[in-house]
């Protein structure tokens, strides 16, 4: 009876074991193709209301390339009663220039004393609402070889018909 008892306990022993390796391997998949993989199943299955929107917060000032020759300067909040928009730019002049600038406005104020920082102000005739992603600036541009290179957005503020200046936050581009 004692040898009955005792295979019948290796036999749970070793079924149990079985299953417990089994159940870690199964988990082992379920967390690679559902968390780690980031899989279509994955973002399907979130069910958290802040989950199921993908945001892309961007600067409140930012720039995004148009094509291989230019870059749009945009907004991504809406500027209201703007009297003028300054920002600069900062890049590496051995591999890239800076040709062209056109603005929303004619009336322009460059500020050039270092060959790889561009200041510019935008001055507007009467007060403007700039309204969310809207192309302030096309900004046309040269690489001189291939490597990437990044475009930095700085200093950028508006001043509102109160004269009242905001600082605006910015971002960078690489091309």
């Amino acid at each position: 009876m004692s040898k009955n008892f005792l295979k019948k306990y290796e036999n749970k022993k070793r079924l149990s074991n079985i299953t417990i390796i089994v159940l870690a391997i199964i988990i082992a998949f379920s967390i690679n193709f559902f968390i780690i993989d980031n899989s279509q199943t994955w973002i399907n299955l979130k069910t958290s209301v802040l989950d199921t929107k993908n945001i892309v917060n961007k600067a409140d000032l930012y720039i995004e390339k148009n094509n291989s020759n230019s870059i749009i300067l945009r907004n991504s909040k809406n500027l209201k009663n703007t009297k003028s928009l300054s920002f600069s730019l900062i890049y590496n002049p051995e591999n890239l220039n800076i040709k062209k600038i056109k603005c929303n406005s004619n009336d322009l104020i460059k500020i050039e004393n270092q060959a790889w920082i561009k200041a510019i102000i935008i001055n507007y005739n009467k007060d403007i609402n700039i309204q969310a992603n809207t192309k302030i600036c096309n900004i046309n541009i040269e690489k001189k070889n291939n490597n990437p290179e990044e475009i930095n957005l700085i200093n950028s503020n508006f001043t509102d018909k109160t004269w009242e200046t905001f600082l605006l936050s910015t971002s960078w581009i690489t091309l």
